[in-house]
């Protein structure tokens, strides 16, 4: 019976608690983050989208540490959400909550990002297939690439 008590109070669970909540800080710098990417992308600013992807990549190394400690201390301490009492029930599953909800917009951004980079990888493609057609055009009207078409050089 104090095992509940000592269970809701418990500096582990409080720490998990902790652990969430800095989570779901890094999640909405990451939206903050993938959203600003997409506008780079579209705006081709290259040193944004460089920066923008490594600050990403800096939130992900820092969520995986948050993960893996919180991974440590229910390794170390299982507990089952009948064992809390309810508010601290309530206060874990609005946290896992939240975290699903900012999970699930990250993943549609990044779809919004994949999209607006593979469009603008296509336009690049399209731009430079026609540099190469004019490219031809231009080589073709010279003649022989060794002698030039509209400089007479034997007078």
């Amino acid at each position: 019976m104090t095992n509940k008590k000592s269970l809701a109070a418990s500096p582990d669970l409080l720490r998990v608690s902790g652990l969430l909540e800095q989570k779901i800080a890094i999640f909405k710098n990451f939206i903050s983050a993938t959203i600003s990417l997409k506008d780079m992308i579209k705006e081709h600013n290259v040193e944004a989208v460089e920066n923008i992807i490594a600050r990403r990549r800096d939130q992900i190394t820092f969520i995986n540490r948050l993960d893996d400690e919180i991974r440590m201390i229910r390794e170390a301490n299982p507990f089952s959400g009948e064992m809390l009492d309810p508010e601290t029930r309530k206060r874990v599953r609005s946290f896992t909550k939240m975290l699903e909800n900012l999970i699930n917009k990250t993943l549609r951004l990044n779809q919004d990002c994949e999209a607006a980079a593979e469009d603008e990888l296509h336009k690049l493609r399209t731009g430079l297939s026609g540099l190469n057609h004019r490219e031809k055009c231009f080589k073709g009207s010279r003649g022989k690439s060794w002698e030039p078409r509209f400089l007479d050089v034997k007078t």
